[in-house]
């Protein structure tokens, strides 16, 4: 597993008090604290409660997947941002606090000029993880005459720096919300703007916003050569490219019996889905339209942005034979008498989702609308809308 690309990092809440509070009293957590007691649940609550509202703290919980692995606490002290981090029990000795330091320290507040951390001589593990970080050896303290200390700097590089712009053009209301929720995340270190309708994406407005990245992670407008010659925009297709160019990428898959596929994030060129690829992530395609797509929107905005941000990825030719994908009509979702179970299934959830007409059949004056489909032991079930045809 590449944990520079797996980790993720979403701020903490009151939710995750429990969660913390099982960190918090973790037997070698415990030891390596100045203060040693054990933690009393109520005094927790109160306390976390207190840094949540705090405008110089900030904490955040890295997750690999589904799992939350660790912690990062910055308190902020004239522009010193004190470190306190901790990771699972069972998850240690990976490489994860590394990763987690390096990731949260790029997310942090730009008025921060230094990071800063004090770690107990004996805690070799903590000394070795800032050293790769980069920070530096700053003197030897003791706390409350007992507890002998090193102490660690790092300059944050963030003085007189301009805070870099990216933009984000994105129509689902899924990927609108993930936009939102990256912006806040991303606060301080990115100005993020969010552009939702076609007008919006013109070569004035970027001249306007300088954006070092444009991201597009759904969009149903041609973009204009005036903007993707001008400015690096990158877009996302569900699809290992070059396999799968053209239009209706999740239909056409589904219909062909694909289970998985990739998200290939790609520089906007003058061809059709034919530019250079920055990264490949896993999509698996069960489920609807819908659900398919809530998790492409997840991992673009969870793993691949934030792994560009990092990286500043030089994009690289597609390799392979080119298999161009015809783009779908809404006559194609009819459904046939000779379809079997599954195709039927099949073709009731690929177009079970936000903006995509629905599987259906003619009956009589009616047309009848498929959704919610559902396969067990040969048995297929779905919701059905009797539509009265226009005239």
């Amino acid at each position: 597993m590449d944990i520079d690309l797996e980790l993720e990092l979403k701020p903490a809440d009151i939710n995750d008090a429990d969660l913390l509070f099982s960190w918090a009293n973790d037997m070698d957590v415990r030891r390596n604290s100045f203060h040693q007691e054990t933690i009393e649940y109520d005094d927790h609550v109160r306390w976390l409660a207190g840094k949540l509202n705090s405008d110089d703290c900030r904490i955040l919980i890295a997750c690999l997947g589904q799992r939350a692995v660790g912690q990062v606490r910055f308190d902020i002290e004239d522009g010193i941002a004190w470190i306190d981090y901790s990771v699972d029990t069972q998850l240690r000795g990976r490489g994860i606090a590394t990763v987690m330091l390096q990731h949260a320290m790029e997310l942090a507040d730009r008025r921060i000029r230094e990071f800063a951390a004090q770690v107990k001589l004996e805690n070799k593990a903590s000394m070795r993880v800032f050293e790769k970080c980069g920070f530096t050896r700053c003197g030897e303290g003791a706390f409350q005459g007992t507890d002998t200390y090193v102490e660690f700097r790092r300059k944050s590089g963030f003085d007189d720096v301009r805070i870099p712009t990216i933009v984000i053009c994105t129509q689902k209301s899924w990927n609108i919300a993930n936009a939102k929720k990256f912006r806040e995340m991303y606060a301080g270190r990115y100005r993020v703007e969010i552009l939702t309708e076609k007008e919006q994406l013109t070569a004035e407005r970027l001249d306007e916003l300088q954006p070092e990245y444009v991201f597009i992670p759904h969009w149903s407008y041609i973009i204009p050569e005036s903007v993707y010659s001008a400015y690096t925009c990158v877009v996302f297709h569900m699809t290992d490219l070059p396999f799968g160019r053209g239009g209706s990428p999740l239909q056409n898959l589904i219909v062909r019996g694909y289970s998985h596929t990739k998200i290939s994030a790609l520089h906007v060129g003058k061809g059709l889905d034919t530019g250079d690829i920055y990264l490949k992530e896993d999509l698996e395609l069960s489920g609807t339209a819908d659900e398919i797509l809530r998790r492409t929107s997840d991992i673009i905005f969870g793993k691949m942005i934030p792994w560009i941000l990092r990286n500043h990825p030089e994009p690289v030719p597609q390799q392979g034979e080119p298999v161009v994908f015809k783009r779908r009509k809404p006559e194609d979702g009819r459904l046939l008498p000779e379809m079997d179970e599954q195709k039927l299934y099949d073709m009731i959830r690929m177009l079970d989702g936000e903006g995509y007409p629905p599987a259906f059949v003619d009956f009589g004056d009616y047309t009848l609308e498929f959704s919610g489909a559902d396969l067990q032991a040969d048995i297929l079930t779905a919701k059905v809308r009797f539509v009265r045809k226009q005239d």
